[in-house]
């Protein structure tokens, strides 16, 4: 390291950097804003405000073009449909952006539009660069002040599943914009002629903040950008074929604040929406006809000859920003005197209000849903004045199990306080909400009208935010819109209304620590207060908001730009990672040079490391003549592709013994049949070595909704509920089997069962499961409005039940999130004594739950199970849309089955799922001749000798084979 000078290396990246024709360096440069002084004799003055650094928009377009990530671009767009295999119904799909309606069309115009007068005999290919656009303030560190404001671009000619990787590369960092910093407060005040007024110095700050957002535009927007979105630019691509592009502006994603001001109005005005004139007081009609009129007649035109009016009389009259004559002029629209950048330089045809896209992170998870929670603690806090019902809605989130890797996450010990939660914390307790606010409610009808609202709620979030859209799903996102307007209101007019809700005690002392803290700035607050008796404020569900508004937007975004995960907030918020990482090796003075310079260096970095590797993939590439069509595998027939599970043998269970373990009650029978190598009579089972083997996990592969690959992990001790299809005859009613496995086995097995394909000695795994049953008198479904419930069928020890059995793994669709009906508790009848195995997950081993809850809206891919209609699944049930009909209110149904708790024991409907035998028949009978090849000539008895295989199912083992009783001799998939 002698000799090594990182800084010097540094400066000549930057330097390196400058020269590059493709990767622009950060522009330093200060934002001009003209502020008017508030009297006619002083006219008005242009502030410089420094510290903006920023690259050129077209650079960063070439750039892309040129980057290894456009060889994944898209150029030309299309229309994608999909046909049903079983139906014949054809319908269109929504993936993309450049499958959109509004790509399309962007597309048809650049084919139309004239070449440069530079070069009027141009033939090179007109394709459109679909700019994606992300802006939101953040703090950059835990403590102190230091934040950064960037603009970031994306490009949607990219497939949003490479986008949204923080580390793809896609993220093109545009600028950071600068704040108002105390220096011009000072200038201000010291010109500005009205400076004491209070009010008018509020109102003249949040004018030059509006000024600064459309100065930054303005430079971002400079002439060689116009140029090209008049004739666009010749790039030559990544591939070498040089194009002309066109870049278009396509949404711009930002949270409501930042909204207001990109759209230049004001803020919590008459009319709050930046993309329709819906007043304030008609917002919370969502989803009625006065609504979507609204919205469809009423759509937000920029008013420009009032702006310069305004602009005159404040500017060269001066008049305040909120007189009178400004306020007869603005108020109604709730527009402000700024000229808006983009329709300046765009042109006035600009549709400046369809590029404000809704986000729905924002909107619903952190704004409907989160306030709606808050209120239903409100609600608890009055209905149990001592606070028992939010002590026990904080028990019942501790009860929830995680599920997948990262889709429900471990709740909070108290999480009514909701402190230090995200919108995916907000999302987990969304999806998990029925079970737990079940009963809370002193009065059963208003339950009942609790739980349909949070069953519509989360059925709104999940249609929302599918990556993947049909006409169907867009269709019933539409409805439900509409159901979940109504069914708001009503709970609000009915339930709310009976009682005094007021702030929760966390509420009430964070506002008056507040209070203290304005009424003595720089004194520190305690953070806690002794008990002393507080005012708690009146608290009502306001639905007069802007957020609860957008809703009705998303079903028409969808049309225009594809699912919302396209143009949500959620990449940007990603992207903030980067920048908080880089802070903290900078010496937090000039943080946004510094942070720019590093952005630069890191990308300069990976476009090196992508060019290196390749090169060094194509230089290792070998051609083939022919291949082997005997190496070939038949992904049909192999039936582990679906599911993987190991092979080791490093805890065997004897079978003489198992019957001594808490396993008899339902291996007994099995292994007394099957013990040794004698053959179980039935189907001529045969288990060698009186042994079988007991694994940790079973992996399930399935392909989701929108055709990506999954897995889930099914661990007894953890993750153990599966689901399975039912019967053929059960489908429409039933169309699953739900089961929990309380063990992953394997054995060396043989059968002479003339069904079966082979009569090798075979490795076969199987679960051991304990069964759900439905419950009886219980109707569940998306016209009701109640999840799935099923308990534990009832163990019976007098004949054979259906309590327990076994499964081939290759039956398993999914792994399944239950949660269990903490309103029914807990009862010892389903299985009457003490077994650790069947309650690995328990607390209790003596207990079950009575019931569960089937959490269908644990992901969107579950819910696309139960509804029906999932591109990328089989469609093996029908479509919850035919079975159903519409969405329905029925405020007539009955109560749910044994609201006391007191489901009787043995009434519960079985599944009535294959006995072991023929579980084991059938797993037999599917098994591949030609998957597991065998010699012919080996002896069966002679299983106890012979060699490890060397095939892939070897490689997968994931511990080592040290069972001195097996041989391996087994062929590899």
């Amino acid at each position: 390291m002698a000799g090594y000078d990182p800084q010097w290396i540094a400066r000549q990246m930057d330097k390196g950097d400058v020269k590059s024709s493709l990767l622009k360096h950060f522009q330093e440069a200060s934002v001009p804003i003209e502020v008017p002084s508030g009297s006619v004799s002083v006219p008005p003055k242009t502030f410089m405000i420094p510290g903006l650094h920023y690259r050129p928009l077209t650079s960063l377009i070439r750039s892309a073009f040129a980057h290894p990530l456009a060889a994944q671009y898209h150029f030309s767009p299309f229309k994608l449909f999909h046909t049903s295999p079983h139906t014949d119904q054809t319908q269109r799909v929504f993936s993309e952006v450049y499958d959109s309606d509004v790509f399309i069309k962007e597309h048809d115009k650049v084919q139309q539009a004239a070449n440069p007068p530079d070069d009027p005999n141009c033939k090179r290919e007109k394709v459109v660069a679909a700019l994606m656009l992300w802006s939101h303030s953040t703090h950059l560190a835990n403590f102190g002040t230091a934040k950064l404001w960037p603009i970031y671009m994306f490009m949607g000619n990219l497939s949003k599943y490479v986008r949204a990787l923080p580390n793809s590369g896609a993220c093109q960092h545009i600028a950071y914009i600068p704040s108002l910093n105390d220096a011009f407060g000072d200038d201000l005040s010291n010109w500005h002629t009205k400076w004491g007024k209070a009010t008018h110095r509020q109102d003249v700050m949040t004018h030059c903040k509006r000024e600064l957002m459309h100065g930054v535009w303005r430079l971002l927007l400079d002439d060689e950008f116009l140029h090209a979105y008049k004739y666009g630019m010749v790039i030559k691509c990544l591939d070498g074929v040089e194009r002309r592009v066109f870049p278009r502006l396509f949404t711009y994603s930002a949270d409501y604040p930042e909204k207001v001001l990109l759209a230049t109005i004001r803020d919590k005005g008459l009319c709050l929406c930046p993309r329709c004139l819906v007043t304030k007081a008609n917002t919370q009609f969502l989803g009625m006809v006065r609504d979507m009129e609204g919205q469809f007649s009423q759509v937000r035109t920029y008013m420009w000859d009032k702006v310069q009016s305004a602009r005159k009389w404040i500017y060269k009259f001066g008049r305040g920003i909120k007189s009178v004559a400004m306020e007869s002029l603005m108020k109604e629209t709730s527009s402000v005197p700024t000229v808006n950048a983009f329709v300046e330089r765009l042109g006035c045809s600009f549709n400046l209000s369809r590029m404000l896209a809704p986000d729905f992170m924002h909107e619903f998870e952190l704004g409907v849903w989160k306030a709606l929670f808050a209120h239903l603690i409100c609600v608890l806090y009055a209905a149990r004045p001592d606070g028992s019902g939010v002590i026990e809605l904080d028990y019942r989130f501790r009860r929830i199990s995680t599920f997948g890797d990262d889709t429900i996450w471990r709740f909070a010990s108290n999480t009514s306080e909701m402190k230090k939660l995200a919108a995916r914390d907000f999302e987990d307790i969304l999806q998990c909400s029925i079970p737990v606010f079940d009963g809370l409610l002193p009065d059963e009808r208003e339950n009942r009208k609790l739980l349909k609202l949070l069953y519509r709620t989360a059925e709104l979030h999940t249609f929302a935010k599918m990556r993947l859209h049909t006409k169907h799903t867009i269709d019933h996102l539409e409805e439900v819109i509409k159901e979940f307007g109504k069914l708001i209101r009503k709970f609000r007019d009915d339930v709310c209304s009976l009682y005094n809700t007021v702030e929760t005690p966390s509420e009430a002392s964070r506002r008056e620590r507040n209070q203290a803290r304005q009424q003595a700035p720089g004194v520190p607050q305690p953070t806690h207060q002794p008990d002393v008796p507080r005012r708690r404020r009146p608290k009502l569900l306001n639905l007069e908001t802007y957020k609860f508004h957008s809703l009705g937007d998303y079903p028409a975004y969808i049309h225009l730009f594809g699912p919302t995960n396209s143009f949500s907030m959620q990449p940007g918020e990603l992207a903030h990672r980067l920048v908080k990482h880089l802070y903290g090796i900078t010496n937090k003075r000039e943080v946004a040079k510094q942070i720019g310079n590093r952005v630069c260096r890191r990308e300069c970095a990976e476009l090196a490391q992508k060019v290196q590797l390749k090169q060094n993939q194509l230089r290792n590439v070998v051609h083939c003549k022919s291949i082997r069509t005997s190496n070939a595998v038949n992904f049909e027939d192999n039936r582990e592709f679906h599911w993987h599970a190991s092979s080791n043998q490093n805890s065997p269970v004897d079978i003489a013994q198992l019957t001594l373990t808490s396993f008899d009650f339902d291996f007994k029978e099995f292994c007394e049949k099957a013990e040794g190598p004698s053959t179980w009579a039935p189907i001529g089972l045969r288990i060698y070595g009186n042994k079988i083997y007991k694994v940790g996990t079973c992996q399930i592969n399935f392909t989701t909704y929108d055709n990506r690959r999954d897995y889930d992990t099914i661990n007894p001790k953890t993750h153990p509920n599966v689901m399975v299809l039912s019967q053929d005859d059960q489908r429409d009613d039933q169309p699953f089997w739900y089961a929990r496995v309380l063990g992953v086995f394997h054995a060396k097995v043989a059968t002479t069962h003339p069904g079966a394909n082979s009569k090798q000695i075979e490795r076969m795994h199987f679960l051991f499961v304990r069964w759900f049953g439905l419950e009886p008198n219980y109707h569940s479904g998306f016209r009701h409005a109640r999840l799935p419930k099923v308990g534990f069928v009832k163990h019976f020890d007098d004949f054979e039940n259906y309590a327990f059995g076994f499964l081939d793994p290759a039956q398993v669709l999914h792994g399944c999130h239950l949660i269990p009906a903490f309103r029914f508790g807990k009862t010892n009848e389903l299985l009457p004594f003490k077994c650790d195995v069947a309650r690995q997950v328990e607390e209790s081993k003596l207990e079950d739950w009575v019931n569960y809850y089937v959490n269908i809206f644990v992901d969107r891919d579950m819910v696309m199970c139960h509804y029906g209609g999932g591109v990328g699944h089989l469609e093996q049930i029908r479509h919850q849309f035919e079975l159903e009909g519409d969405l329905s209110d029925d405020e007539d149904e009955g109560p749910e089955s044994q609201p006391n708790g007191s489901t009787p024991a043995g009434t519960r409907a079985p599944n009535e799922p294959l006995g072991p035998q023929a579980q084991l028949a059938d797993a037999l009978a599917d098994i591949d001749v030609d998957d597991r090849v065998m010699d012919e000539e080996e002896d069966a008895e002679s299983s106890d000798v012979g060699t490890d295989s060397e095939g892939e199912e070897s490689e997968r083992e994931e511990e080592t084979d040290d069972d001195d009783d097996d041989d391996g001799r087994y062929a590899s998939d």
